[in-house]
């Protein structure tokens, strides 16, 4: 295999990237991550416990985040000086989730992992979370044993709706590594919604892919059907400048946005080393495209976001633990611990627009691999659907009404 043909790096990608769902690792450092994965597979200490309306059992990073787990949320306060200690972080919340210099002083004054089941518990204390939760259970249910069948029964309203889908970073290029989102586009159709696809540039700089994304959602005014936008990862800050960037009236057929794992306020890592290994296996990219991800201009961008205020947003994202994170996610992860509590890709509360409804899963980290994409996004499609229909809060479950 000639170094001298750009081929080989897909080559190589396809032999050790493909069930990869965002983005791959190089070979220079594969040989790294396994042996990191074999020596971190009985890291930390294990526990089982139950937060955000979710079981886990894991390892943790430490002896305060196991007894926050399994007995303090349990109810069994048998520590009194710890007790008293976490007390303390609950009655000094202010009614919204931490943002991330509060995870990040967590982190330091118990553990990242501390942090990180914290903000999963505070996620769910909101009561417009909690009933999404459980919404989304249902559906989730529901789709498992019904996609595999073909029996998937969609809501009446169902012809109301149609979606569209925006592709991830290097989409073109990363071959095979989910990053053109085929298999959520795929499962949307089996069901029989309507789908459509972004074309964006795929190494393109957050701010030029806003105006692609815009005119697909302005090209779909006249459809006569609401709009159901879902994005991930880099492609989520490019939907939110769109919509901050659309006139009033471009945006009212526009029901909702499901953010997944948005980098919304740039990466660390973009600020570090990302792109050397991304370079080594794609090629160069677009330099605009890497600096639209730096946290410096994330941040900047990120406060003059405005989505319009009849958008039902859905920020959907993965907190992990020692114990949870992926072979894919785990370099990443463990270079932002100094940041705090992290995806593997982005600090937690980084993923997060405020004013919406937010779902977190213990059994994902960015790569979003814990659970099958296929039936995940048909159930929070669903989900969206009903809960749209029933905003009055008293949601219809059946999966055909």
């Amino acid at each position: 295999m000639s170094y001298k043909n750009p081929n080989w790096r897909l080559a190589l990608f396809s032999r050790f990237g493909r069930e990869n769902k965002y983005l791959g690792g190089g070979v220079r450092f594969t040989t790294l991550l396994a042996a990191l994965l074999l020596l971190s597979a009985c890291a930390g200490l294990p526990v089982r416990g139950r937060v955000g309306m979710q079981n886990i059992e894991t390892r943790v990073d430490s002896e305060t985040a196991r007894y926050y787990l399994e007995s303090y949320l349990a109810g069994k306060r048998n520590d009194a000086a710890l007790d008293e200690r976490i007390d303390r972080v609950y009655q000094s919340a202010n009614g919204g989730l931490p943002d991330r210099r509060e995870l990040k002083r967590l982190s330091d004054e118990f553990s990242v992992d501390f942090a990180a089941l914290y903000l999963a518990d505070q996620i769910i204390h909101t009561p417009v979370n909690r009933r999404f939760r459980i919404a989304f259970d249902h559906a989730y249910n529901y789709t498992r044993k019904a996609l595999p069948q073909d029996r998937v029964k969609l809501p009446a309203a169902a012809a109301d709706y149609e979606v569209l889908v925006v592709p991830i970073y290097l989409y073109k290029r990363l071959i095979g590594s989910g990053a053109d989102l085929a298999a959520p586009r795929a499962a949307l159709k089996r069901v029989g919604l309507t789908c459509h696809f972004v074309e964006t540039q795929d190494d393109g700089a957050i701010e030029a892919n806003a105006d692609l994304v815009a005119a697909a959602i302005r090209a779909r005014m006249q459809s006569g059907r609401r709009l159901i936008v879902i994005s991930a990862s880099k492609s989520s800050p490019e939907v939110a400048l769109a919509l901050t960037r659309l006139e009033p009236a471009e945006t009212r057929h526009v029901a909702a946005w499901i953010n997944v794992a948005g980098v919304l306020q740039g990466s660390p890592l973009a600020d570090e080393h990302l792109f050397q290994e991304l370079e080594f296996l794609v090629g160069e990219v677009d330099v605009a495209g890497k600096e639209s991800l730096t946290t410096l201009r994330g941040r900047r961008r990120f406060d003059s976001f405005h989505v319009p205020e009849h958008v039902l947003v859905v920020n959907y994202l993965g907190i992990p633990v020692t114990g949870s994170i992926s072979f894919w996610a785990r370099r990443g992860f463990y270079s932002l611990r100094k940041h705090g509590p992290n995806d593997g890709i982005s600090l937690l509360s980084d993923m997060i627009i405020p004013g919406g409804v937010t779902l977190a899963d213990l059994e994902n980290d960015h790569f979003m691999r814990g659970k099958p994409l296929d039936i995940t996004t048909v159930a929070l499609v669903l989900t969206v659907m009903r809960w749209l229909e029933h905003p009055d809060g008293e949601l219809v479950r059946g999966p055909g009404r």
